[in-house]
């Protein structure tokens, strides 16, 4: 069985806890008291950091086709959100020393199929690193970016082939220098110990896709999406783990339409994974209505959230 998995932010709440902040709970912990100019917006759509978001992200742009001063500051503005934003999601780092502690995430990853595809909307590294010091995946040429493409340098090929597709970057993925084709990403002892490699300047601002209505797409995280399409396509089971299919991410329903899509002569199956039966049955409802063959899809929820899905015999 070909399986793909699809994990949201619940799914590192689900496996080190409370330090890691749902969507919800984002924007209440933002500090915009020196950004007097985006205060309107702030109080306006408080606690949809969605809204929010997609308000500045018009501001920014109304401004700058007027040519208006505003615009620089606005920017400047607009990164400082992102910067307090990946912070608030990149507290957890792991080592050989605590990886024990998380026993949910590597019971997680034992279950990961060979040469599965993991496609993930989280910009923490708690999984890859997870990923790493289980030994079955390598981030050079796990994350399925274009710069390990040649088997020499795939170092994940000797592994279990693992791809984790990190569809809405990362706090380890930079901006690239100007004119550069593809976002840059850190590979070091400090996210990946003792693997021996530096590959950026860790002063780089990440390069992520945040919680806007209007998202601005790298060449590099397109080359992902359509590396994503293809393994929902292949795919007969979707495994959908802490992750709400907001309404403001229309690429992620976009590429969900695919599911399945190559194999309509058949059933396909779809695991959702949450905590409560209400929020189970809002994303089926949502994933029936995104999927092209619906009444191909057996669908089974799981309320009791990933640590019982994990226990289920």
């Amino acid at each position: 069985m070909n399986q793909v998995y699809l994990l949201g932010a619940g799914f590192t709440r689900a496996v080190v806890g409370d330090t890691a902040p749902l969507t919800h709970e984002l924007m209440a912990k933002l500090d915009i008291s020196d950004f007097t100019e985006i205060h309107e917006e702030y109080e306006r759509t408080l606690p949809d950091i969605e809204q929010f978001l997609s308000l500045l992200d018009l501001k920014v742009t109304h401004f700058h086709q007027i040519n208006n001063p505003l615009s620089d500051r606005l920017k400047i503005i607009r990164e400082a959100i992102v910067q307090q934003i990946i912070k608030q999601v990149n507290t957890t780092h792991l080592s050989e020393d605590n990886l024990n502690k998380y026993s949910l995430l590597k019971n997680f990853i034992d279950t990961v199929p060979c040469g599965a595809c993991i496609m993930t909307l989280n910009y923490d590294c708690v999984l890859d690193q997870g990923l790493y010091l289980s030994g079955r995946w390598s981030p050079i040429g796990g994350y399925g970016d274009p710069l390990y493409s040649s088997k020499n340098e795939n170092d994940n090929n000797s592994k279990d082939r693992i791809l984790l597709l990190k569809l809405h970057g990362s706090s380890n993925f930079t901006e690239s220098e100007s004119g550069q084709e593809y976002f840059e990403i850190e590979i070091s002892n400090h996210i990946f110990p003792k693997i021996n490699l530096n590959t950026k300047n860790r002063q780089s601002s990440p390069h992520v896709l945040i919680m806007s209505y209007i998202k601005q797409f790298h060449n590099g995280i397109m080359y992902l999406w359509r590396k994503a399409i293809y393994f929902l396509q292949k795919a007969d089971k979707l495994i959908i783990v802490g992750c709400s299919l907001r309404e403001e991410d229309t690429f992620l329903r976009f590429a969900l339409y695919h599911f399945g899509s190559n194999a309509n002569t058949r059933r396909s199956f779809i695991d959702v994974i949450d905590m409560g039966e209400d929020n189970c049955n809002k994303i089926k409802e949502k994933i029936l209505k995104l999927v092209e063959y619906p009444k191909n899809q057996q669908v089974n929820t799981f309320p009791g959230g990933l640590s019982s899905y994990l226990n289920r015999t």
